[in-house]
């Protein structure tokens, strides 16, 4: 990649040469910009080269949008899932968001190149298909304002606009030059792809008088835990969508007009605090230093998309790791769950410390404290221990413990809160044993 990009660095110098040798490179330069239109296309968010699949054309993505919605069509209709009808209302709700979204976006000027249909799943999502396709669903609808609604289209509209169903072809490039994308790479780099779909969907919104903070308040809505950074992730996790979409929206919201789509939407779209449309390709026709040009846009293009994706592949890849370890953390202090019999009436559940740590702990008794069980978390597995009372003194109830690991001597006292709460010693020789640690129950 690095000798390429000095051989065409080179060649983009070598137009001032003599005329005799200016035919040579200028029919170079001319077969440098053949090659860079036939893998890459005009991005119409930044206007630069971007890589594309080989010499397809917009025919072919708009073949493979309808398709892909045909398909979701007939999985409807075999499942007698209604596809609501242009008289329905919901139809009527997201039309009424669509209309003014495409007079606001790069699809102003192509209206007739979107095409979406409303269906009656209840899935709180809308999905893009490419070439200016995409579909709704009814769940979505039924749990959002129009100002998150208009965003959520939005959204799927700049998936169309940017292209990124047809980039997935970039994966594939990286197969070509032998270094074959993990799982967990392709994953990254939709994730990149969204964040940029999530920018251009908040510039839409504004510019068509919604209200931008809709693309924040809908993930406020959205709980998740700390389980979602457990895992690869092809969108982020809602707190950082929720961080990065205000700073969007507080940085494009002075172009936002209620209600209406703001007049100067050429403008904003050629330039806005979020991107701005300029391409070096566009200075020198093909023949005259615009095929070398092209070629670096598009050498450019897969630079920085591959930069970005390792980039966020080794964000997560931390976040996984801590995730995982506050989840196993949180695992191992949760009282397990037991299913007790009538036997064991009163029953308790706490925390245990043994085997040098903290661990979640249920616990019951006959009625009259006599005979009891324990069970704890210890190594990802339920360890289960028997508890026989010896006698009570000042310091309180007094008990003979042991496990597989070991045995020992247990006090306890109870409280006015109906817990036990006391002490768990471990045999070594000694009249009373080493003392391990706490040992308390909360009544369940």
């Amino acid at each position: 990649m690095k000798i390429l990009l000095v051989l065409i660095s080179l060649l983009s110098s070598s137009f001032a040469v003599a005329d005799e040798e200016h035919s040579f490179w200028s029919n170079v330069d001319k077969f440098l910009g053949k090659i860079a239109d036939g893998v890459s296309k005009k991005d119409a968010i930044t206007g630069l080269r971007t890589i594309d699949s080989p010499f397809h054309n917009e025919k072919d993505y708009r073949k493979k949008g309808q398709k892909a919605l045909n398909l979701i069509l007939n999985k409807a209709k075999k499942d007698g899932v209604k596809v609501f009808s242009k008289d329905a209302s919901e139809y009527k709700r997201v039309k009424r968001i669509v209309d003014r979204l495409i007079d606001a976006s790069h699809y102003r000027n192509h209206k007739d190149k979107v095409k979406y249909e409303v269906i009656d799943y209840e899935d709180f999502n809308a999905l893009a298909f490419g070439g200016g396709y995409f579909v709704v669903c009814s769940g979505l609808l039924e749990k959002t304002n129009d100002d998150e609604l208009a965003y959520v289209i939005a959204h799927e509209l700049a998936h169309n606009t940017a292209g990124h169903i047809e980039e997935s072809y970039f994966l594939n490039v990286k197969d070509v030059f032998g270094d074959k994308p993990s799982g967990a790479y392709s994953t990254s780099f939709t994730n990149i792809n969204e964040q940029e779909a999530d920018r251009i969907a908040i510039v839409y919104t504004a510019l068509a008088g919604f209200n931008p903070e809709g693309s924040v308040t809908i993930w406020e809505k959205q709980f998740q835990g700390i389980e979602q950074y457990a895992f690869y992730r092809s969108h982020p996790a809602n707190p950082q969508r929720v961080k990065a979409n205000r700073y969007a929206s507080n940085k494009i919201k002075k172009h936002y007009i209620k209600g209406v789509v703001n007049p100067n939407v050429e403008k904003v779209l050629k330039c806005n605090a979020l991107f701005c449309n300029a391409s070096i390709a566009d200075l020198s026709k093909d023949g005259s230093g615009g095929g070398v040009l092209k070629s670096l846009e598009v050498i450019g293009d897969l630079y920085l998309k591959n930069k970005q994706a390792k980039e966020e592949k080794k964000k997560q890849e931390q976040e996984i790791a801590q995730s995982r370890k506050i989840i196993a953390q949180k695992r191992l202090l949760t009282p397990p769950n037991i299913k007790w019999d009538n036997t064991v009436p009163l029953r308790y559940k706490g925390n245990i410390y043994r085997h040098n740590q903290k661990s979640g702990l249920n616990f019951g008794f006959t009625q009259n404290l006599s005979r009891g069980l324990f069970y704890y978390n210890f190594n990802n597995k339920l360890e289960k221990g028997n508890i026989t009372f010896t006698g009570t003194n000042q310091h309180g109830y007094w008990f003979k413990w042991n496990d597989k690991y070991g045995q020992g001597n247990l006090q306890l006292r109870e409280y006015t809160d109906g817990s036990l709460r006391g002490v768990i010693y471990i045999d070594d020789g000694t009249m009373l044993g080493k003392q391990l640690g706490d040992f308390i129950g909360y009544k369940k």
